[in-house]
């Protein structure tokens, strides 16, 4: 079995572009299966996003891994 999981999360945020491996924000993709048109993930993403930092992210890329089992 195989698996793609989020290890990086590329931002657009008020201070321009970052690079982030904030934890809850990757175990937020990874937990909707790295699917991020979801009408699901959009709900969870600005509700944590507006949570812990005040206002919506833009994600501008994802970086993945795959795991082989």
């Amino acid at each position: 079995m195989s698996g793609k999981h989020a290890i990086y999360v590329v931002l657009k945020s008020k201070d321009g572009q970052i690079e982030s491996k904030d934890h809850g924000l990757l175990n937020l993709i990874n937990r909707h299966h790295c699917d991020t048109t979801l009408v699901a993930f959009h709900r969870d993403w600005n509700t944590h996003c507006l949570h812990h930092f005040g206002y919506v992210l833009e994600i501008v890329d994802v970086g993945y891994e795959w795991s082989y089992e």
